[in-house]
């Protein structure tokens, strides 16, 4: 548990380091841009994101073979509980949101630069569909499927935030669940706020935005992210109004 706990934070540590490189703004763009005259940044994100790909499969196969071949030798269940025993803890490498992150940032990038190659064609995206996915061949024998549907308003999740159990929502409909309005955010939530989906406590302390996927989003449904939006704002704004006029009458003692 341990040493699956380490090859998980490392993955994530490392995945979010490299998107903030592609989505970086303000000083820190200006900075690459100025990197960008001495180094192929475009390349080494390319690289970097191959050598995580390859590191997280790699570490989650020989993950699912030592259970297996466990299991055999000692002619009981107790691999297969082990392997459940990493989901519920979150650490089941091939559930993580980070890697559905890391396709769309592939997936974003070979839009926008012209890449191609082994590794950008193992994440596809269905948008269009009823039931959008995302899909990782990993190999000939394993291919993920990730649903990208809002389990609350059962729409494509829009501005997403994956919490920490991993199940994905619109940020709206998040703060919505646990009570909280946009503007605070899903950090302001309850301790005792639970999932909507699996009902697990203490799921909005570190929340994920799925920067990345909320872009994919908006380069490949752009009418769509922008109807969304738009919803969003306003109803930003109507619950900012309403949380003002109640502090304001508070104060002054209506």
């Amino acid at each position: 548990m341990k040493e699956a706990s380490e090859i998980a934070g490392c993955f994530s540590s490392r995945v979010r380091r490299l998107l903030n490189l592609h989505v970086s703004t303000g000083m820190q763009r200006y900075v690459l841009r100025i990197r960008h005259c001495f180094t192929n940044d475009q390349q080494i994100m390319i690289q970097q994101g191959r050598m995580l790909i390859d590191y997280v499969t790699m570490n989650a196969i020989a993950i699912r073979k030592i259970l297996k071949k466990y299991d055999k030798v000692h002619s009981s269940v107790n691999g297969r509980n082990f392997k459940s025993k990493l989901r519920a803890e979150h650490i089941e490498l091939l559930q993580s949101p980070w890697l559905i992150e890391l396709g769309a940032f592939y997936i974003n990038f070979n839009g926008s630069n012209g890449v191609s190659g082994e590794f950008v064609d193992q994440f596809s995206c269905d948008l269009e569909s009823d039931q959008p996915l995302m899909t990782l061949i990993v190999s000939d024998s394993v291919k993920l499927e990730y649903s990208l549907t809002c389990a609350v308003c059962l729409e494509i999740a829009f501005n997403p935030y994956a919490l920490s159990c991993g199940h994905i929502f619109c940020k709206s409909c998040a703060c919505s669940a646990a009570s909280v309005m946009i503007f605070q955010g899903l950090k302001a939530a309850e301790p005792k706020c639970k999932c909507p989906v699996c009902r697990e406590v203490g799921v909005y302390a570190n929340p994920i935005h799925m920067i990345e996927l909320d872009l994919l989003l908006k380069n490949r449904r752009k009418d769509y992210w922008k109807e969304r939006m738009l919803e969003e704002r306003s109803e930003m704004v109507k619950q900012s109004k309403e949380y003002w006029d109640s502090q304001t009458k508070y104060v002054i003692g209506y």
